[in-house]
């Protein structure tokens, strides 16, 4: 059994962000034994890194973090998947704010004394989306993509996109507002294509990686 593990960065509830993650993770249906989850950060309490050096020093199979908030649950869940796939609003032309909190957080899977690149060798898919063209998809799939880089994962594109997979909430990514419908992303059909490609990506490389660890054990 293959894991997939989507994570939303966006605050909004039931925006575009979490409509395109949603989307996108309708693909994982077209394959045998792969589980999906999404997780959805608007309305999650996910504070700053302090750099208190508390994983270095005290950390425990038990307890990732001295913070005590909702990544207590998101550290498990990360440490299962064999594929992660970050999704995240472009903000001000690079990831949102929650997501980097996420992100700096993992700090304690890098210099954890207990865990120490416990993602190593899972594999990544970034995505991203903007209001505009030129609005930050490409600089914020390359800001994921250094998250994975950091924890030594193997790296997933759509083919579509060469950073990742990425769309649009505008019609033709113009950057003009439009009210309905809810979710304009969806209208972007080749935006919305390269995150269905992400995830058979994601999904294809997991199953290539988790088979050949097996062969390795076996010999």
């Amino acid at each position: 059994m293959i894991k997939i593990l989507g994570i939303s960065g966006s605050r909004v509830k039931n925006g575009n962000m979490e409509a395109l993650l949603t989307e996108a993770f309708s693909q994982a249906h077209q394959h045998s034994q792969l589980e999906s989850e999404l997780i959805y950060l608007a309305g999650k309490e996910i504070n700053p890194c302090n750099h208190c050096n508390w994983c270095i020093k005290s950390q425990t199979k038990e307890k990732y973090c001295t913070q005590d908030d909702d990544m207590r649950e998101i550290y498990p869940k990360l440490l299962e998947a064999d594929g992660i796939i970050i999704a995240s609003p472009a903000h001000f032309g690079r990831l949102s704010g929650l997501m980097a909190d996420l992100i700096d957080r993992s700090r304690a899977f890098i210099h954890g004394k207990v865990y120490k690149l416990p993602l190593k060798n899972k594999i990544g898919g970034a995505m991203a989306l903007a209001f505009f063209r030129g609005g930050g998809i490409e600089t914020t799939l390359s800001s994921i993509n250094l998250f994975f880089f950091v924890h030594q994962m193997i790296v997933a594109n759509s083919g579509l996109y060469q950073l990742g997979a990425g769309a649009y909430t505008s019609p033709h990514g113009e950057g003009r507002f439009q009210q309905r419908p809810r979710h304009v992303v969806l209208e972007d059909e080749f935006g919305v294509l390269s995150t269905r490609r992400l995830v058979d990506r994601v999904a294809e490389l997991a199953r290539i990686v988790k088979a050949g660890q097996k062969l390795l054990k076996g010999n």
